[in-house]
């Protein structure tokens, strides 16, 4: 479970960090969580949850975006620095396990929906953009990161978005998978990233996203 919640926590720092300007302070729409449907009127946007998966409250989020700095950045000042100054740029919109953090569990799959100001940044146009930027960040990480496959396109629901897979190596014979999912969408990168260890983990996962909509 803490292998799991750290990858989260990177998945919270490529956002907030890829790049950093705070100018424009418009908040933004935490959307809603209801009977197992998430929703935001910002973005349009619904995705269900099964009922028994564990859905992070606002608070719990907000701790995660804090603890990141510290788990990933290592001994890069200013890469810490530059965690102050996003905070209010990157927004985590939602984040749910299949079980609750803590739970005597080998694995734990998990997806995070987080947006990020790029106004200010006009040449990412799209994901795959986007995530070019995520990897030259990543490479600052103390993170092993390695990328299976070249970023490719899938449409949901009638949107773009480009998919970039990873593979984080946390120890001896253990490896944390995810597919992150990116759309550039009223001045804001979209990311959906998802977090697993197995197959399993990634057919559970991969069904939620089908239940992504837009209006």
């Amino acid at each position: 479970m803490k292998i799991v919640r750290r990858m989260m926590l990177v998945v919270w720092l490529v956002c907030s960090v890829s790049m950093t300007s705070c100018s424009d302070k418009k908040a933004i729409d935490f959307g809603t969580f209801e009977t197992g449907n998430y929703t935001n009127t910002f973005f349009d946007l619904m995705l269900s949850i099964p009922d028994s998966w564990h859905v992070l409250d606002l608070e719990s989020r907000l701790e995660i975006m804090k603890r990141g700095g510290e788990i990933v950045a290592g001994e890069n000042k200013s890469l810490k620095a530059a965690i102050k100054a996003a905070d209010l740029q990157s927004i985590n919109l939602l984040t749910a396990y299949e079980h609750p953090p803590g739970a005597a569990v080998t694995t734990n799959p998990g997806i995070m929906l987080i947006a990020e100001k790029v106004k200010h940044a006009p040449g990412i146009k799209r994901g795959s953009d986007y995530h070019y930027h995520a990897k030259k960040l990543m490479k600052f990480s103390r993170m092993k990161v390695s990328y299976p496959k070249e970023i490719y396109e899938k449409t949901i629901d009638g949107v773009t978005f480009d998919i970039m897979e990873t593979e984080i190596t946390m120890g001896p014979g253990v490896v944390i998978r995810q597919r992150q999912y990116a759309t550039i969408m009223k001045g804001y990168a979209l990311m959906m990233a998802l977090t697993y260890q197995d197959e399993s983990g990634l057919h559970q996962l991969e069904k939620i996203v089908a239940t992504l909509t837009f209006e």
